[in-house]
């Protein structure tokens, strides 16, 4: 019975030793997600595999370091959707890509302001969980939905787009623009920076807020969501 419990041992110990000699190097790494900034992308409180061996390409989401007065320096991931020399612009909710409607197959979530009748309609049905992020304004509910499941439900008109050159603080602030987070840019990324973006485009502190990320800054491609 020893052996093979030697055996187990000096195989748990090689596995242990290559999986901390990934991590420490990055070519493989796993992340815990704290926030919904990427769903349905990526779901809060699920595991991601992270390597800097697969180059990245407009459309994968990547991990980068970031820093801040709250949290220090720490590793944020949100969708990579513009490299050196591509031209950014969001219409009406929309993100063009140069260009190109990007989002026209993609799975997104939004704002939308429904009558409170029909939230509970909605919470009635199973369609949505008590769980779901919202609030009551205006006689209405503000509800984060997944766009496919505003448009089963007949709410696709019923999404909270913010006007045009009507500015947000923080991001005139940051470009020195009337943009806000529906209608921003166009924006052409500069040599060595890049954008990115969440899923849930109404929650999430992405390049819109913060700032075009610095290439070098990016740590790995996401390349096992688990």
């Amino acid at each position: 019975m020893k052996k093979p419990l030697e055996k187990t041992l000096i195989i748990l110990s090689i596995l242990f030793g290559i999986y901390t000699i990934l991590g420490q190097t990055d070519m493989l790494k796993m992340y815990n997600i704290p926030t919904t900034a990427n769903e349905p992308g990526i779901k809060l409180n699920s595991k991601i595999l992270v390597s800097n061996l697969v180059d990245y390409e407009n459309g994968d989401f990547v991990c980068y370091e970031y820093k801040n007065e709250m949290l220090g320096k720490h590793i944020r991931i949100h969708r990579l959707l513009g490299k050196a020399n591509d031209i950014i612009e969001i219409k009406d909710g929309i993100l063009y890509l140069n260009e190109q409607d990007f989002d026209e197959n993609m799975e997104l979530q939004h704002f939308y302001s429904i009558d409170f009748e029909k939230f509970q309609e909605l919470l009635n049905k199973g369609v949505i969980t008590k769980d779901v992020q919202g609030l009551r304004k205006d006689g209405k509910m503000m509800v984060i939905l997944l766009d496919k499941i505003a448009e089963q439900n007949g709410l696709s008109n019923q999404i909270k787009v913010e006007p045009k050159n009507q500015a947000d603080n923080t991001i005139k602030e940051m470009y020195n623009q009337n943009w806000n987070l529906d209608n921003f840019g166009p924006l052409k990324v500069p040599q060595g920076k890049c954008f990115v973006i969440g899923d849930n485009r109404h929650n999430s502190e992405d390049s819109r807020y913060i700032g075009l990320i610095n290439e070098s800054d990016i740590v790995g491609t996401v390349v096992k969501k688990l």
